[in-house]
């Protein structure tokens, strides 16, 4: 998950009450290619479930969520509410024309980061 996801969950789940930090934020920006991951924590553990929960429904709540597509340019794989690649730029329709499929690449196992 991206570190702007993970910004826009805390923010979230600090609007209901929940305190939560995150963890490695400066680490993984400093170290690009570091095995470190942005985390987010929830403080309190008795928080832990209302957290949990209040972050799936966000997830199941995402226009396209269940879509993935692969950019034909560079390999990305993206959540289907993105219309171009975030890494190259190539527009989604480029792809599907690319593909001679028209629709998300669900199947492809290539992932680049």
């Amino acid at each position: 998950m991206e570190s702007a996801e993970l910004g826009l969950l805390k923010n979230m789940l600090e609007e209901a009450g929940i305190r939560c930090a995150l963890r490695n934020e400066q680490l993984s920006q400093a170290l690009p290619e570091a095995p470190f991951n942005v985390e987010l924590w929830v403080e309190n553990d008795d928080d832990f479930q209302r957290a949990q929960e209040l972050c799936n429904t966000w997830f199941d709540s995402l226009p396209g969520a269940a879509g993935i597509w692969t950019c034909a340019r560079c390999g990305q794989r993206l959540r289907g509410q993105f219309d171009s690649c975030w890494k190259c730029g190539t527009e989604r329709a480029t792809t599907a024309k690319l593909n001679n499929e028209g629709e998300d690449d669900e199947n492809s196992s290539r992932f680049v980061d």
